[in-house]
């Protein structure tokens, strides 16, 4: 019943990323001489809790759907579940960032994985290279932001990835597998 799908992330914190959030991955934070101290890692509050909480059909609801910090976002982004998997998670300090590098599988696909990951897109720090410039109607230039690839996931039955992108703070996901015979069998 459904797929395996193979997940990988690597990003940058915002600065001003909140200390709820932090606290949700700081259990996978590595020594780092020189880091600010980091909130004690969330205890998980709901026994049910689930990434995919959704489509698990489980009667109750997420007593914290609106506030996804809550969870143990740490062992969810580093845990194995297909046997195909080699997983890790960091959450190391660059200097200035807290920088999160996670590879993971969940039993769910691709979709259900980004909607599961999509509240983190406005603590997602943008890359180098941020805006592109493009010209305007008056002959000068408007600078509109450049998306930064967040990461990417490999559900088990297609052939090509699902990337993460993360757009004006907004999460987005990308489908790189063509819509044929192939997906459809």
């Amino acid at each position: 019943m459904g797929s395996f799908t193979e997940v990988c992330l690597s990003f940058d914190f915002v600065e001003s990323a909140p200390e709820h959030v932090l606290a949700a991955f700081s259990a996978l934070a590595e020594e780092s001489p020189g880091a600010p101290d980091l909130p004690a890692p969330v205890v998980e509050g709901w026994e049910l809790w689930e990434p995919d909480w959704r489509y698990a059909g489980f009667e109750e609801r997420d007593p914290y759907e609106h506030e996804p910090w809550r969870h143990d976002w740490a062992n969810a982004v580093s845990i194995e579940m297909s046997g195909g998997t080699t997983e890790h998670g960091v959450l190391a300090w660059t200097g200035s960032n807290w920088n999160l590098d996670c590879r993971f599988s969940w039993k769910m696909g691709a979709e259900e994985a980004s909607e599961a990951l999509e509240w983190l897109a406005p603590f997602v720090e943008p890359r180098l290279g941020e805006y592109v410039a493009g010209r305007n109607d008056t002959g000068g230039y408007d600078w509109t932001p450049n998306p930064t690839l967040v990461g990417y996931a490999l559900d088990e039955g297609l052939p090509r990835p699902f990337l993460f992108w993360m757009r004006d703070g907004r999460w987005e996901l990308e489908d790189l597998n063509p819509d044929d015979e192939f997906r459809d069998g």
